[in-house]
């Protein structure tokens, strides 16, 4: 069962937003996540915050991925990057249901 991520920033700073998504989405999927990508919102109570999602195989994989990116220092500065230009305003984790 596949396990996805939601991760909400709010940024008025697009250009900025997207170059540092790209390089953590270099980082995640180096270290087993199946994907990252971002979005943005255009309607609703968060319309114009970006959502970062990623996607693990299972809670193994998540759980590698997750210490692995914690201990590679590239992200450490990919998130530092981040916290300059973006506030964090929520995160969730789904767990997929097979059907």
């Amino acid at each position: 069962m596949p396990i996805v991520q939601f991760t909400r920033f709010k940024t008025d700073k697009a250009e900025e937003m997207v170059q540092i998504t790209r390089r953590a989405k270099t980082i995640f999927e180096k270290h087993g996540a199946e994907f990252l990508r971002l979005s943005r919102f255009h309607t609703g109570a968060w319309a114009g915050e970006w959502l970062i999602t990623t996607r693990y195989a299972s809670w193994e994989v998540y759980g590698k991925v997750q210490e692995a990116v914690a201990k590679d220092p590239e992200f450490a500065q990919v998130q530092a990057d981040g916290m300059k230009i973006a506030e964090l305003q929520g995160r969730n984790i789904v767990v997929g249901v097979d059907l």
